[in-house]
Formats: C-alpha cells, structure tokens, sequence
C-alpha cells in the first residue's frame, strides 16, 4: 500500500477541491424562457387538432421541445399580458401586485418595491447568473423601468403592449431609445444569440418575450413563413383573411425560435421554458373556440395557454401532464432550476403564491391543485375565475357566476347555474366558491363570538360594511361547506350576528363577508 506523505496530500487535496469547483461552475444549467404574445393553447398543435375543425401552422421547432421535454396540458394565464408578465416576474398573483390589466390608461404600472425573479437573482450575494431580457416588456413605461422596476440588469427590447409596425418600431436598449428597422421577431433572436455568445462558459438566464404574434397583423418576410408565401399581405386580405396572416406570424415565430435554439452553447444543459401569455384574440381563435371566449375573457380561450418545459430537469421525456398549473409557477420553477428556491431567495416579509414545477418535470404529478385568473381595473369582463379539476367558476364584478363542468363541457356552453344545481355539482360550487374567497387582498380578519345554545349556533361580528353569510360543513373538507340562506342575522349597532337555528354541536361553521 502506497503511503503518501503529509505536503503530498495537502497538496493533491487542494488540487481535488479547485477542479470540483471548476468543474462545478462549468455544469451550471443555463436557463432560457421564451414568451409568445397572444398564443393561447387553441392556436397550438400540442394543444388543439385539426379534428376540432382547426387550422395550426406548422411548428416544429417549437414542438421540438416536447422530445425531451414535458408538455403541461391544463396551464394557466390571466386573460391580458401585462397582468400574466406580473404574475412571471414576481411568482404573485395580481390581487397583490395591483397588476389586473394592461399597464397605461387605468392601470397603473407595476410597483418598484416588487421583489421581482432578477431580484431574487442578485441579491445575497448573488446566483453567479449572467441575467437579460430581450423583447416585450409592458410593465411600466419609462425607458429605464426594466432596470428600476424590473431588476434587469440588460433590457432590450419594446416597452410598449406592442410595436406599430414590425419592420418599424421603439426599440429600447438599457434606457435609451431609437426607431429599429429590422424586423422586430428576427431582431429579437439577433440580440439574445449575440449576447448568449459573449457569455462564454458563464451560467446565464435570458428572458426572451416576443411581440409575435401579437397585432399588428402583416404578413412576415416569406423566407420565415414559406407555408405561407403566396399571401398578397395587403390591407385588404388581411382584413377579409386575418387567421391566416396570424399563422404566418406563428410559423414566422417558429422559424426565429428554431435558430435561437439552434445557437444554444449546451442544448442538453439548458432548461428551456416556452409559454404564452394568454389567449388568442377573438377574430382569429381556433375552433371549437369562440369568438366571444377569447383574449380579454376569463373563459377557457382568454385562460389556457401552450407550456413546455425541456431540459436536464426532466425525466421521462415526451410526455403530458395534466395537472393544473399557472403562471405563478415559473418563478419558483426557474428558482430552482438555478439550484435555489423561494424559502432560499425571497424575504419572509413577501408572500408569493407559486409552487415550483420541478417535481412535475420528474415524475407524473397527480396533486390536487386549483387555477386562478383574474381581471380588473376595467372593462365589462372583469372578475375573478377559479378551476379544479373537473369544475370552473367564473365571479363576474357585476355581482353574478357562472359555473362550468370542464369535464364534460370544456368549451363552456352551459353555465350550471341556469337552471339550478345540486348534489357533486352543488359542492364543488359552493367549495369554489369559499376557496375564491382566499384570492384578494387580506382584511383584518374581525373577533368572532360564537355560541351554542339549546340547538342553535351563533357568531357575532363586528359591522365593517360587509354583507356576511355564515357557512356550514358537517366535516372540514373544502367541499363539505355551505351557505346558511336561513341562517338568522340580526345587527346590534356596532356588531351582527349570524344564527343557525338547526345547528348540532358536530357542525363546523365559517363566517364570510363580501361587499354589497
């Protein structure tokens, strides 16, 4: 046995220790996420067919990623991009954010004490990622928001919902804004390849949202659309044929995707994130979609977006998982591709509602989860939506629901509460119903008396301009509970009380309130 001596084994230890660390940083994962404007899931052929009478542009790069990738087959937006970009960027939904329409006009942009996904990057110390956004921004709209309210540390791209013209648009870099001539989809895979190329060996996440598909509609260069070449492009065809112009932007979308894929240092080492943001615009929504459930509706058209995720997280490639899941989610998905996490990254004091998708990217997830969509600010459509597995509520601002059973009605034709519901459907209603209840911002939650008395249950609270209902359950199951209509309420100056007259000392109550 060979005995080395004292200096020669410091010596090789530290040897060992500077490769490990080397190699270590070297087999980093880089991560690329890559935003389409306005494609919702109709418009995919992962996600719709022809058998449904719909008419998809070919895209095989896109679809390329589902090879060693996982498609999600029930992901979830809000119905317009800016609130969605919000939801990405800081893992929150927009009843926290203030994020719940497109930023200008009413909507006010999204706030700079927002600890975004670039924040969590940098700060204590730091991930060791080189960091960029390229494309779409639609956040806020000052030149320098990207970097002031964003946390990006590179931005190029277009502040605004949308560029004028794709051959003639804004185009920001770091604060400082010039007209670009190029087209705006190519333009976009220029800057992010140059800048993936000087990074290097150094790990890096690089944002890319494309305007495409988004108006206005045009006709690409044909050498990126070639199934759709002989278009004439003018005004005219495109107003009398906009669905085919729109697939042309698609397939152009496609081609641009392809060759940023294509430049990728390590494909094999590159966690590749490709969404949309939300649905398809109602003038060009696939069938059995319809016009009037499309972009800008809380509806399965305005909702349900196209989700890949592909790279070495995954195991068991070319598969679909159906679990529910929404946009939220990518904050702490690309957390942990970066080897960290939301406990790890984000201060205490923020409250985030992403769950990480890494386990669903290993195995088969089957966990009961719910997807939640919501829209204010302005506009008729305005309200809240929230869906499990088989049944989806819709809670309009107007102060009236809808309810859906996906299950056997995923294109909601029959709103269950036309003709009045009971039994499963009944339940999953009202435990909807509750569990929607959690998705807006918290009030100060009041002192509730409660007392039980010769066969009826009281609860006293204060008055805080609140319409209250008392809720009844004979188990704690969030579809066990109810509302008591019958239930006596009596106000008392300063409080109100709520009285089940038929109450047992095994029921378990809950008393909610909303606004009149």
């Amino acid at each position: 046995m060979h005995h080395f001596s004292k200096t020669q084994f410091v010596a090789l230890l530290i040897a060992f220790v500077v490769c490990a660390s080397t190699c270590s940083a070297a087999q980093k994962p880089n991560i690329l996420l890559i935003i389409a404007d306005d494609l919702g899931a109709d418009s995919h052929s992962l996600f719709n067919s022809a058998t449904n009478g719909a008419t998809l542009p070919p895209t095989p790069n896109i679809n390329s990623l589902a090879t060693n990738g996982v498609v999600f087959s029930r992901a979830y937006a809000n119905p317009l991009c800016s609130p969605t970009r919000a939801c990405l960027l800081t893992g929150r939904f927009g009843f926290r954010t203030g994020i719940g329409d497109v930023v200008g006009g009413a909507q006010p942009p999204l706030s700079a004490t927002e600890f975004t996904l670039p924040k969590a990057f940098s700060t204590n110390g730091g991930l060791g990622y080189a960091m960029a956004q390229f494309g779409k921004w639609h956040l806020a709209n000052a030149a320098n928001s990207p970097s002031t309210v964003g946390g990006w540390t590179n931005y190029v791209g277009c502040l605004a919902g949308q560029v004028t013209d794709y051959n003639n648009w804004s185009k920001t870099s770091n604060g400082v804004t010039t007209t670009c001539t190029n087209y705006a989809t190519t333009d976009l895979v220029n800057d992010a390849v140059a800048w993936m190329n000087a990074r290097g060996t150094n790990a890096w996440f690089l944002w890319t949202a494309f305007n495409a598909p988004h108006t206005p509609l045009h006709l690409p260069p044909t050498n990126l659309c070639p199934s759709y070449a002989t278009l004439p492009g003018t005004t005219a065809d495109i107003n009398a044929r906009p669905s085919l112009y729109f697939d042309a932007m698609v397939q152009a979308l496609d081609t641009e995707v392809g060759r940023l894929l294509a430049a990728l240092p390590d494909r094999s080492n590159t966690h590749i994130i490709f969404l949309g943001d939300n649905g398809t615009m109602g003038n060009v929504i696939q069938p059995p979609y319809s016009s009037t459930r499309a972009k800008d509706t809380l509806y399965e058209g305005g909702t349900h977006v196209p989700l890949i995720i592909a790279g070495p997280a995954v195991t068991n490639p070319t598969r679909t998982n159906d679990p529910l899941v929404n946009m939220v989610d990518i904050y702490a998905t690309i957390l942990e591709m970066a080897g960290s996490s939301v406990a790890a990254r984000v201060p205490s004091t923020v409250k985030t509602d992403c769950q990480s998708l890494l386990p669903m990217l290993q195995t088969t997830n089957t966990s009961s989860r719910y997807a939640y969509a919501e829209l204010f600010s302005s506009g008729a459509n305005t309200g809240q939506a929230l869906r499990n597995s088989q049944y989806k509520i819709i809670h309009f601002y107007d102060r009236h629901d809808e309810f859906y059973d996906l299950k056997n009605d995923p294109y909601e034709k029959v709103n269950l509460l036309t003709n009045g519901i009971s039994g499963n459907a009944q339940s999953n209603y009202f435990g909807l119903l509750m569990k929607l209840a959690g998705y807006q911002s918290s009030l100060a939650q009041p002192t509730v008396v409660s007392a039980f008395n010769n066969g009826q249950f009281s609860a006293t609270v204060p008055v805080a301009n609140l319409n209250y209902t008392l809720w009844r359950a004979p188990v704690l199951d969030d579809y066990a509970w109810s509302p008591q209509t019958n239930a006596l309420a009596v106000t008392n100056g300063s409080s109100v009380s709520l009285t089940d007259t038929n109450a047992n000392l095994q029921n378990f109550y809950r008393v909610g309130g909303s606004t009149p």
